[in-house]
């Protein structure tokens, strides 16, 4: 393996999600890196979702390793990490669909990875507590602690973006204008969750960080405090628009 492609949100949308799959296979690639509101959902229309791409996958020979997102069945992944079976282990959702605990560390071809799942929804207000929105989206000090704690990753993946100056543009506008209207509190909570992920990513420091999330596609290069190296920060928009998904080459660690 020598690429991997990195997708932002997919929303359960079936036929966006089935051509993806379709396009990175037919480039070669074998693992999507799936960076959060994949479309992990309750009832009938959450099990057919991922039973039509998981028969794209076994079809082409993609597997599916997802960072969660925000609008995720976090009641359904609460409870299946709180087993000590999964304790701190991806979920096999499929055969070729994992997700990823957050601090969840691996290896590809010799670069390191770490997953920070999760984000604040902003338009809690709009949604139901169990049906759907869970408070388990939100990433807590103890999730971040613990990305921290083990330090350096090559890429860390994640769903949340950190704070300004380490975001690219377009998101940075996002968070400064508000054009939705979302409600002061709405703000709040959104924004203890992006301190949280800024905490983490300067923990981390890593050469690639990743999120989707903002439904923009953009590329930005920072220096962190004390590091003589740069990092990349990659947004990745989302289903029915470009930018949607990347290519990462694992052997030289730049965009394929």
């Amino acid at each position: 393996m020598s690429t991997v492609a990195l997708a932002g949100d997919w929303h359960g949308n079936t036929r966006w999600a089935l051509a993806r799959i379709t396009e990175v296979a037919e480039r070669g690639v074998a693992l999507i890196l799936h960076l959060g509101d994949f479309g992990i959902w309750p009832g009938t229309s959450g099990r057919v979702y991922l039973s039509k791409l998981e028969e794209a996958c076994a079809a082409y020979g993609v597997g599916i390793w997802v960072t969660p997102g925000n609008h995720e069945d976090w009641g359904q992944l609460t409870r299946l990490w709180t087993d000590p079976a999964h304790v701190g282990r991806p979920l096999q959702l499929t055969k070729h669909i994992a997700v990823l605990p957050r601090g969840y560390r691996f290896e590809l071809e010799g670069r390191s990875f770490v997953s920070l799942g999760g984000a604040p929804s902003v338009d809690l207000a709009d949604r139901s507590r169990g049906m759907d929105w869970w408070p388990e989206e939100a990433i807590t000090p103890e999730g971040v602690a613990l990305v921290i704690n083990d330090g350096y990753a090559d890429v860390m993946l994640a769903h949340d973006a950190p704070l300004t100056p380490y975001e690219v543009d377009r998101v940075a506008y996002i968070r400064t204008h508000n054009e939705f209207g979302w409600p002061d509190d709405a703000l709040a909570y959104a924004r203890v969750g992006a301190e949280l992920m800024h905490e983490a990513f300067l923990g981390v420091a890593p050469r690639l960080f990743a999120h989707g999330h903002y439904h923009v596609s953009g590329e930005a290069t920072v220096r962190l405090p004390g590091r003589d190296y740069g990092t990349a920060i990659w947004s990745l928009n989302c289903d029915g628009v470009d930018g949607n998904v990347r290519y990462f080459d694992l052997r030289t660690a730049e965009p394929s």
